[in-house]
């Protein structure tokens, strides 16, 4: 598989970064590099009894939310150490243009 300039420059938008040609270069490499990697992992094949992803096997164990606390019981306490607010809402640097 390989993965074009244009392929590169479409991520960056994605991702909001910025590259000069040179870099993009540079990348469209990496990433074929990556991209050949993973195909060679997905062609192994395990032996019999092996579990691919034994990570998967595992449980989230969950507890039932029994005695809750009385809603807004710490929005005092938490709001009295914000450094910004306004009324009932924390202010907070706009990091969205």
């Amino acid at each position: 598989m390989s993965i074009g300039a244009d392929d590169v420059r479409k991520l960056a938008e994605l991702s909001r970064i910025e590259f000069s040609d040179a870099e993009v270069v540079k990348l469209q490499g990496e990433i074929d590099s990556i991209l050949s990697y993973i195909d060679t992992i997905r062609k192994v094949e395990m032996p019999e009894g092996v579990a691919a992803s034994p990570h998967l096997a595992l449980e989230n164990v969950m507890r039932e939310d029994e005695n809750p606390h009385e809603t807004g019981m710490y929005t005092d306490a938490l709001m009295n150490q914000a450094p910004r607010k306004d009324g009932n809402y924390l202010k907070v640097k706009k990091i969205l243009p």
